[in-house]
């Protein structure tokens, strides 16, 4: 397979999997890195968090303008999680354990950063590192299994 067809590939699974969380895009990384010669995995590590970073942050965004045109009950009850979210200490903190371990969920906590109103520039320079980590171990650990075997 052409490494620009398995990266691009990657990328757009990256893009969709940033909006729909059930599309596994940790699998869209280890299978583009066991095609693409070892020089090309740095560029997809990166592509890879940037093609995510870009839907979180239009996640984001939705979740930080789009309540208005909500009906009254869903307002309320956003403004209910929004409350608990306003509790934690760092919001950041959650979005960088969210981004490199799944744990919270990283479509939920993008929401929530976009209800309380992150400041956008630490939500997306948060989320890039933490997906910049997450690919880069995954990366690593496959290029690494590929050479071995």
């Amino acid at each position: 397979m052409d490494a620009g067809i398995a990266l691009a590939g990657a990328l757009g699974l990256c893009v969709v999997g940033g909006f729909l969380p059930w599309v596994n895009t940790e699998a869209a990384v280890v299978g583009a890195a066991l095609l693409l010669p070892p020089p090309l995995v740095p560029l997809l590590v990166v592509g890879a968090a940037l093609a995510q970073v870009l839907a979180k942050g239009t996640l984001y965004g939705l979740a930080r303008w789009a309540p208005r045109g909500m009906p009254l009950r869903a307002r309320a009850q956003l403004q209910r999680v929004s409350a608990l979210a306003r509790r934690r200490r760092s919001l950041t903190l959650t979005v960088l354990a969210s981004s490199t371990f799944g744990v919270p969920p990283f479509y939920l906590v993008t929401l929530a950063c976009g209800t309380v109103a992150v400041p956008f520039g630490a939500f997306l320079a948060t989320a890039f590192v933490g997906s910049v980590v997450r690919y880069a171990v995954l990366s690593l650990a496959t290029v690494l299994v590929r050479g071995a075997a």
